[in-house]
């Protein structure tokens, strides 16, 4: 028995060992199979790629693969559109609130630098008119004191103004203030050192002795309209006087000899005549007079102070 057993184990050995050695070169010929294969394959996609450029012997057969394969494009097309549609609204998007916000910033840049510009035009014409005023002849014995209105336009209730010039610029309760074109604004009537309190045209207790400049002969008193309007009355004008719509209405100034000096030198801008009439019971005429100065807009003033 131990005799035969060592016979099997030495021929299975051999035989194992006969097989293993036979397994590797069937390995190396199927790796150069297949280098072999790859080889002409390439060699394959050469030729055919040459051909395909200096011959039209294959139009034939790359017009019916396109053919074929045109329905999988087709559809390929279709499946993918709906993702790039997508993707490039998300990327339009994106670009467009970019933009927005630069858009935005840019016109808040450009509404800024139009407000400043604005305002330089508007500063510089209302300086051009101060320092070009000349006024009437009665004038002539004043300085003039340029100032800027403090305070917000004035309301029904408060119809006054708060400027930047005082006492200590020659400003003294009573002196006569002007708007930049010449009109006639009012009177301070309170002064301190940097600023002064303006009662307007248009305050009830103001009042000022007036003329019509096409009919000197028509003298009046020019007083408020009532209720903070921008309409003055030229009250006091007896019925015989020629007062007509569209004519001039200035500061009378003083009249006569022996009487009191008007506070108003002689000939300062009021208004214009809008309407003119009269009635059995009132004795004086109704005139009422639209003011040349826009109370509710008054950015600066010319206040007339006394030369020493």
């Amino acid at each position: 028995m131990p005799r035969n057993r060592t016979v099997r184990l030495a021929v299975l050995g051999s035989s194992v060992q006969r097989a293993a050695s036979s397994g590797y070169p069937s390995s190396r010929s199927s790796a150069l199979k297949r280098r072999v294969v790859v080889g002409l394959l390439v060699l394959l996609s050469l030729v055919l790629i040459t051909v395909s450029y200096r011959s039209t012997a294959l139009d034939g057969a790359q017009g019916t693969a396109a053919a074929i394969l045109r329905p999988f494009d087709v559809a390929a097309d279709r499946v993918s559109r709906p993702f790039r549609d997508a993707i490039g609204w998300a990327r339009g998007l994106i670009d467009a609130k970019a933009e927005v916000k630069r858009l935005r910033a840019q016109n808040a840049q450009l509404r800024q630098q139009v407000i400043q510009d604005e305002s330089a035009v508007q500063e510089n014409v209302q300086l051009h008119n101060e320092l070009n005023y000349h006024g009437p002849p009665s004038v002539a014995s004043f300085d003039r004191v340029h100032a800027v209105v403090l305070t917000n336009p004035p309301n029904a209730i408060d119809q006054s103004v708060t400027i930047g010039a005082g006492s200590a610029d020659g400003v003294a309760q009573g002196s006569v203030v002007l708007s930049p074109t010449g009109g006639l604004v009012g009177k301070v009537d309170r002064v301190f050192a940097g600023v002064a309190h303006v009662t307007l045209l248009t305050d009830n207790q103001s009042a000022v002795t007036a003329i019509d400049l096409t009919s000197p002969t028509a003298v009046g008193i020019i007083q408020p309209g009532g209720g903070g309007s921008n309409v003055l009355v030229f009250d006091l004008v007896s019925k015989q006087k020629v007062v007509n719509s569209g004519d001039t209405i200035i500061s009378a100034g003083s009249l006569g000899k022996g009487k009191l000096p008007s506070m108003f030198p002689r000939g300062i801008p009021i208004g214009t005549v809008t309407s003119q009439g009269s009635n059995d019971i009132n004795p004086f005429k109704n005139i009422q007079v639209k003011p040349l100065v826009d109370f509710s807009s008054l950015q600066s003033v010319i206040v007339l102070v006394p030369k020493p």
